[in-house]
Parts: C-alpha cells; structure tokens; sequence
C-alpha cells in the first residue's frame, strides 16, 4: 500500500516503504521478515516479530498469526498489521490505514492475522514499528526440567524486561532479556541470582544460543501435521501438560517452546491414538491449539437459528421473566433516560423497553426473546459515546450491561477475566493492586465501561507506546442475534483458531453481537515515570517538535498536544500562568523502568528545547505530575466559557500530517465562523478537533455539520480516518463511502449479514445503507 502522499518516506531497493518518523513501513508480503527487519534495522526500527525460520514470509507469519521467538514480550505479528493490499476477483482491495487508530467499522486489516477473514491474496502489508532494542542478552540454564519451570515462574513474577523463556523439556532454559544496557546489567544480575537459588547452571550470551531452537523449529515443522501438537497452555498448568507430553512421548519425541508464553510443541508423537489421548489430556487442563507453525482453518462464521415471530402483547411479560420487575425498565419517563447518549445525537422515538440483565445467560434469554418477537436491539454500556452508537433505535430493545461488573484477576497468567459493565479505571486500579496494568486509558475512563471500550476499540493518550483495546482483547464471550452464546479467542496468547473473529469484532459498535465477558492481557507495571512540559510560541514548531521525537527512537507513554485556543481556555478556567501568547503545548510521559524513564525525560527535554520551545518544565514528583496533567484533565468545562455546546470529534492522521491537518482545519473554521480547539493525543496522530457552538443559535447549529464535514475531508485527503476511537455510530455514518470505498464497505456489510442476517443488531450505525 503505497502512501506516496507522506513526506519523509524512503522507498528501498527490494521494495520496502519506510516513514521512520511515523513508525511505520510498508513491503511487499512475499519477503521474508528477515530481510524487512534488515532494512529497518539502518533506521534503528523493527517489526518485533523473530520467526524460528529466517525464510518465512510476511504473508505466512500473518496467515499464521506468528509471533516468533519474542512473542513473550511483543505478541503476534497481528499486532502490528495496520494495513494490506490483497488481489480479490473484483480487484485490488485495500483494508486499513497509516494509523495507528481506525474505528471505522469492522477492524478487517487485524482480522487477516490468523486468517479470521480470507478476502484475497496478500499483496502488501504495512507495519506499525518499534525501536531496535539498545541490547538484548541472552542467559542459558541448562538443569533438571522441574528447577527449570521453578525459575521460569520467579521471572515471570519479578517484572523483569522479559523477551522470551524458550524451553527445551531435555533441560534447557533460554532466556532473552532486552532494554537500555544498564537495565539489562541490574537484571541479568537478578536472573543470575535466582537461578543460584535454584541450583541452576548459567552460561552468559550463549554463542548461536537461538540455534538449538531454530534447528527444532526446522524438524518441527518437517512432519506432518497429524505426528505433531501446537498448544498453548494456562502458565498455572505447564507442568502437568509437559508431564503428559513427556508420558506419552518416546526417546524421539522433542518437547519445546515458551514457558513466558505457555506454549508447547510436541514431534513427533508415536501414533495416532496416543496423539489423540495426548491431546485430550491437555484440553483437560485448559490448552487451545497454536498455530505459530501452520495457518489455522478460517473459522466459521455462526449459523444463526431463525425464530418465529410472535405478537407483542406478551413480550414485556416474557422480558420480565429473565430480569424481573425491577431491572426491566419500560414507563416512557424512565425510557427517556435511555434516549441518548454523550454525543448530540437524538433519538427519532423511545426504546420499546430497558433491560438491565447480570449475567451471559440472561442476555442470551433477553436475545431469544428479541428475535421471536423481531425487536432491534441496541446494547449499551455507559452512554459516554460521542457518536451515537447508544442511541436507541425507534422500538427496540435497549441491553444495558453495566450489572456485569464482575473482575477477576489471574495473576500468574497476567489476564482479567471481567463482565462486560467493568467501568476501565476499576479494571486499572484492581490490576495495579496486585502489581499489573492495563494500558488503555480513555479520557472517559472513569465512567466507560470495558464493553464500551471494546465496541469502539478505545484507545487514549498511552496507546502511542502500548497499543489500543485491541492489542488486549484475548478472548470475548458474545450473544449473537439469535441469542445463542458463542466464545472467541484462546484467553491466553492470541493465537488461537478464532482469535482472528476477536479482531473483527473489537470496534463492531454492537453491531455483530453482544459481548458479554472478556479476557484482557496484562503487563508488568510500570516501575517509574515522569512527565515533562514544552510550550511552544507556533502550532508548527510543536507538530515539528513531535516528528523529531518519534524519529529519536524514543516511544513516550503519552504524547499530548494542545493548541492556543485550548490553552487559552483552559488559562483563563484554571489561572495557572500559562502564556498569553503560548501557540501549542506538549505533554510527554515516560515510563518503565527507572534508568530508562531518566534517559527519556531528559531526552524529550533535550528535544522540545531544540524545537524551539519558549518553557519546559520536568515533573519532580507525583504532586508536579499531577499539576503539570491539571490542564490536560479541565479541558471540557474550560471550553465552555467559549461556547456552551461542542461537537467532539477524533480525526486521526499520519504523524507527519499533523501540522498539515490543523492549519487547514483552522482555515475550515475562519471559514464557517465557528471556533475550533485541536487537541489530542499528537504522538499517534489520533487529533480531537472540537467545533463550539451555541445550540441556541440557529445560524450557528445550521453551520455546524457542513463545518464538520469540512474537518472529515481535511483529515481524509492527508490519508486520515474518519475515527480514531470514538467510533461511527449515527453521525459519521454518512462519510463512510468517502472513507472507505464502496469495496471495503461491501465486504463489511457481507460479514454484517453473517452474524446479523435480518439487521436487527444496533441498525442504522455504522455502515450506510
């Protein structure tokens, strides 16, 4: 996919597209990833994906999902795929974008991996990038298989900056640790001292110490599929499943993989009955299938049972039944509570009926009810969209999850298992108590819900360094249309037979199915962090400021942009000595570990600095963290003492655009003589362009949409999206021809009468009819 339009992009001699400064490159799907992450490595980038077989192509390492040797650390390829060309027979067909975020519909780029969608062949794929590692080390345990699997648990717990524990069951433990050499020194020296507790031998940078698994890759992978087993197996059970691999086994039999990852792959295996007892016995205790080694079978999209249609007069009655008197709301008073949501979308007419249920099984009965009695259903979480996708449809059934709260987090596993009702900033507390995060960090994070989240596939300012809802999701349970329950996903690592049907359902605005539970990763905490503040004099030498910053190798947590309105509106809210004259500030955060968190806000000071910035100011402390974070937080009730009402948009464009889009969007707004704030989350191009109006004023309200049709044209023609994260609902749907294009927006709508054949699951958003 060819993004001619960016500035700053490099095209190389074997066909690769390289944009250092947005972290992103494009190649052609038959190289190999070896060859790709040399040519990035002259640009101290990489695709974080290591295959086991330097020959493998992009386009096998996606069809399989594969992760390869670093997948403990930087997950599957799927993680990375941003965009793809593919030959169809109606021709070429492109699916997703130059950024980072797109909540435009049905995440079709991300459901290639693992094939959860076949649209075609792959022809080109474009890749989100990192930065090269300073150093990565490499320790060699060799030592009895039970010590082993002992030290692999005491890392795993000891937050280290882990990049892979392959395994060998004959005895041997490979352990990769990656980050600034400093770090990499203080833990080798932890990894050395556990493993004396454990009466471990360790050999230091191993010579060739990959090979021994390259050349097990390459036997592997040489048999045929029916003589050897891919798993993927809860951390809690590895032993009892190697137990029963080597059981079954015989002197010939190889056990290998990645305790960090829990995978675990057997060859070859006697025959064929003792393959299948050995495979039952790991189902037993919780194993998916793992398809690093080969493309799983496309998984089936639901065959949905058509219910006879029955008269209403009984309905009320029946919904009652499921959630009782009190959680079934349908007096028109109450319903209009109901009627909308944050956006300024209106309902054409009241919901049919509310009903708030506490578990899966409820939503299944409520769904079942639905579909004989042929009502739409709108599901809903908190109501803090800004789209409209919560706005009920006239006469339907509205599904309100937030009773389904529950949280469980499995340490050891580092994964929540959590109702759909989950408010995001309780998730983050209950995983930080126990030492974990969970990364994503709406601004509505403290009333949004986690099945909110994932409708939209929410993101927020650190998804720049560690991704968005998406990137979390390991498995959802869903409620499909004819109220049968379906599960998706492995739970454990994401590479499991329909972990790809996960990616197409994350940002499906409710529109496919109803999610009910999910199973998120989680990440060590973050031992430090600390936040620094540049203000510019112009707009252009932040946005400029942002571009040296991304091409440093630096990945701030959060790299946030304010332009003079807003810092002018929030000046005059809070008093707080921001410059009159101040044209843009930027918040950068870093974090991890506490020498690398030094280096970074140094760093990024060094940067703004150099930029041109007017002040720069370091956090010290938590109180400066929090005053320096003061102006990002009071920006809505700042704004209105501008105007009283605000259409909140997210535009996100390639980095490279920035300054681009807002002095054009600037322009629409001398245009159609409405203010316009720009602010947002800079570092991954995800802008929030707010256009203030007065609703009381018809000449104002008249401009509004044309002004904001404007700003959606603006951010298309630099290679933008229509949406970073607050989704499509009702009021963008009628740009989504423009964004997308007739043949991607067929492909959406053929998938949507797949799960929701008689369209009656959120109707009338996202896609255009």
């Amino acid at each position: 996919m060819n993004y001619s339009a960016q500035p700053d992009m490099t095209t190389t001699s074997t066909g690769f597209t390289i944009n250092a400064g947005a972290l992103l490159a494009s190649a052609p799907a038959t190289a190999t990833a070896t060859a790709f992450n040399e040519a990035l490595a002259a640009y101290n980038l990489c695709l974080p994906v290591a295959p086991l077989h330097a020959d493998a192509t992009l386009a096998e390492l996606v069809a399989c999902n594969s992760g390869g040797r670093y997948r403990l650390y930087s997950g599957p390829i799927g993680r990375y795929v941003r965009a793809a060309t593919l030959e169809t027979t109606g021709g070429l067909l492109h699916v997703g974008g130059p950024t980072l975020k797109r909540a435009t519909g049905y995440n079709l780029h991300r459901a290639l991996a693992g094939q959860g969608v076949r649209l075609g062949d792959l022809r080109e794929l474009t890749f989100n990038l990192r930065p090269l590692p300073a150093m990565t080390t490499l320790h060699m345990v060799v030592g009895p298989l039970e010590r082993l699997l002992m030290l692999a648990d005491d890392l795993m717990a000891a937050n280290l900056e882990l990049r892979a524990l392959a395994f060998d069951a004959g005895g041997l433990l490979l352990i990769a640790l990656s980050g600034l050499p400093e770090v990499v020194t203080r833990q080798s020296q932890r990894v050395l001292a556990m493993a004396d507790r454990h009466q471990l031998a360790v050999t230091r940078d191993p010579a060739n110490g990959w090979r021994h698994w390259e050349e097990l890759a390459h036997r592997h992978c040489a048999l045929p599929a029916d003589q050897r087993l891919d798993v993927t197996l809860p951390r809690s059970k590895l032993a009892e499943g190697i137990a029963a691999c080597r059981q079954i086994g015989n002197a010939g039999t190889a056990i290998w993989g990645d305790l960090g990852v829990g995978s675990v792959h057997v060859a070859p295996l006697p025959d064929a009955q003792r393959y299948a007892i050995l495979k039952a016995q790991l189902a037993t205790l919780g194993a998916q299938p793992c398809y690093e080694f080969g493309p799983p079978p496309q998984p089936a999209y639901p065959t949905l049972t058509p219910r006879k249609h029955q008269t209403h007069g009984d309905c009320i009655a029946a919904l009652k039944q499921v959630v009782g008197d009190r959680y079934l709301i349908h007096h028109p008073d109450q319903l209009a509570v109901y009627g909308q949501d944050a956006s300024i979308a209106e309902a054409e007419a009241l919901p049919y009926a509310v009903a708030l249920p506490a578990s899966t099984a409820e939503v299944a009965a409520l769904m079942q009810i639905a579909a004989a009695y042929d009502l739409p259903v709108v599901s809903r979480g908190a109501g803090s969209g800004l789209a409209g996708g919560a706005v009920p449809t006239p006469g339907c059934l509205v599904i309100g999850l937030n009773r389904m709260e529950q949280i469980t987090i499995d340490r050891g596993q580092q994964v929540a298992h959590v109702g759909a009702g989950v408010i995001t900033a309780e998730l983050q507390r209950a995983a930080e108590r126990v030492g974990l995060f969970y990364p994503p960090d709406p601004s509505s994070q403290a009333a949004s819900t986690i099945g909110g989240n994932i409708a939209c596939n929410a993101g927020g300012p650190r998804c720049l360094k560690y991704g968005v809802t998406a990137d979390y999701v390991l498995g959802l349970t869903t409620v499909l249309a004819d109220g049968s329950i379906a599960r998706y996903g492995d739970g454990l690592a994401g590479q499991g037979e329909s972990d790809g049907l996960v990616q197409l359902l994350v940002g499906s605005e409710g529109t496919l199915a109803v999610i009910t539970e999910a199973t998120l990763r989680l990440i060590p905490l973050p031992r430090a962090r600390r936040t620094t503040m540049a203000i510019f004099a112009d707009l252009a030498a932040a946005c400029a400021t942002v571009e040296r910053i991304m091409a440093s190798g630096i990945i701030p947590a959060s790299l946030e942009l304010m332009d003079d309105t807003t810092i002018a509106a929030v000046e005059a809210y809070l008093r707080i000595g921001l410059p009159a004259d101040a044209g843009a500030m930027l918040l950068m955060l870093a974090d991890g570990e506490p020498e690398a968190v030094e280096r970074d806000a140094v760093a990024l000071a060094e940067l703004a600095t150099a930029g041109g910035a007017q002040r720069v100011a370091v956090a010290r402390n938590a109180t400066d963290e929090a005053n320096l974070w003061q102006a990002r937080r009071v920006i809505a009730p700042a704004l209105a003492r501008i105007r009283p009402n605000r259409l909140g948009e997210d535009i996100s464009v390639p980095v490279t655009r920035i300054a681009e889009c807002v002095g054009q969007i600037k322009q629409v707004s001398a245009t159609y003589g409405l203010p316009i704030v720009v602010f947002g989350h800079a570092g991954d191009g995800n802008l929030h362009p707010n256009i203030l109006f007065d609703a009381r004023n018809p000449t104002e309200v008249a401009r509004l949409w044309p002004c904001a049709e404007a700003v959606f044209k603006v951010a298309l023609a630099v290679g933008g999206t229509l949406s970073g994260e607050h989704g499509i609902g009702t009021l963008k749907r009628p740009f989504m021809t423009q964004a997308l294009g007739e043949a991607q927006l067929a492909v959406q709508r053929q998938i949507k009468a797949h799960f929701d054949p008689t369209g009656r699951l959120n109707p009338g958003k996202v896609l255009p009819v």
